[in-house]
């Protein structure tokens, strides 16, 4: 059986898989109750959660699409690999969450001057607390699996952005009916787009975040120090035991793989069976990091200049 098909057939690839199933389910039921109520109740914030739980079905099925291409593993067409699909479709989450964040927030400044919209009504409250219990849930479920996936988590974020989103709206609408008959009854009108350009302030980190991310890997640049320092560990431990003071280090991360690429400064008499047991050794311990090890070893007596 090949890597590619261990992998696939592996507990860790089941729970991704259910995760993202998990949130697409989850999400058509919150974007199908949130759409409803917004329009029938005329909550500029209901909708705006409607629409964006909406917009992030479609993420999480790319999501859930681009984890099986990424297991399938390298191809004819692909020799290493799909991984590079990670990084991007986190990007492109990050890049429509934020468009949708800014959308709100000037449609909600053109409500306000206006004049508002109208009071916060009971289906406004109950949305609310459905928002709460429902995205908190499934953050809970799905933080552990998280853990050993990107995708995962970038999902598990929105979910956990959403339940404090309808925290918030809970908190406003209350707020929002109680004032009303007050002097201070003329704010109420302004609570509900009020909401929406907290909520869209909110949710522009995890996004930029996210395209942060992105930009990163796929530039290939240096992976978090996190990963960076047991790597540079594992190899400074290596040439301590083998006697080999002269090395160059690079590395980069792109979704599950980790890329190391090692050049060692030999002296002339160097062998092919030490080169193999320093690979072995370097095999055994980069391989406890949480990621797939791509690993390339090489071994000169003469570096060249620039290189």
């Amino acid at each position: 059986m090949s890597d590619q098909a261990k992998y696939l057939s592996t507990d860790e690839f089941a729970l991704e898989r259910s995760a993202l199933g998990l949130s697409i389910a989850s999400g058509f039921l919150l974007a199908g109750l949130g759409i409803f109520i917004g329009i029938t109740a005329g909550s500029q914030i209901v909708l705006f959660d409607g629409f964006y739980t909406f917009l992030g079905i479609g993420l999480s099925w790319m999501a859930r699409r681009v984890s099986l291409l990424v297991a399938s593993g390298p191809t004819t067409r692909y020799p290493f690999g799909r991984e590079a699909l990670t990084p991007l479709i986190i990007g492109l989450e990050g890049v429509a969450l934020l468009a949708t964040c800014s959308y709100a927030t000037f449609n909600a400044v053109l409500t306000i001057i206006h004049g508002g919209t109208r009071l916060p009504s009971g289906w406004s409250v109950a949305y609310a607390l459905v928002a709460i219990v429902l995205p908190t849930s499934v953050w809970w479920r799905m933080r552990r699996t998280a853990r050993d996936s990107e995708l995962v988590s970038a999902e598990a974020t929105q979910w956990l952005a959403g339940g404090m989103l309808g925290l918030g709206m809970l908190v406003g609408f209350v707020v929002g009916r109680l004032i009303i008959g007050t002097s201070w009854s003329s704010l109420a009108h302004y609570i509900d787009p009020g909401l929406v350009i907290a909520a869209s302030l909110l949710f522009l980190i995890p996004p930029m975040r996210m395209i942060r991310t992105t930009f990163i890997e796929l530039v290939e640049g240096s992976p978090d120090m996190d990963l960076q320092g047991p790597a540079r560990d594992a190899v400074d431990g290596v040439a301590e035991q083998f006697g080999i003071g002269d090395r160059q280090l690079r590395m980069t991360k792109i979704g599950r793989k980790f890329y190391v690429e090692i050049e060692f400064l030999v002296d002339p008499d160097w062998n092919v069976r030490r080169s193999d047991e320093v690979r072995l050794a370097l095999s055994r311990r980069l391989e406890m990091l949480p990621h797939d090890l791509w690993l390339t070893v090489e071994f000169t007596s003469e570096r060249i200049a620039g290189m």
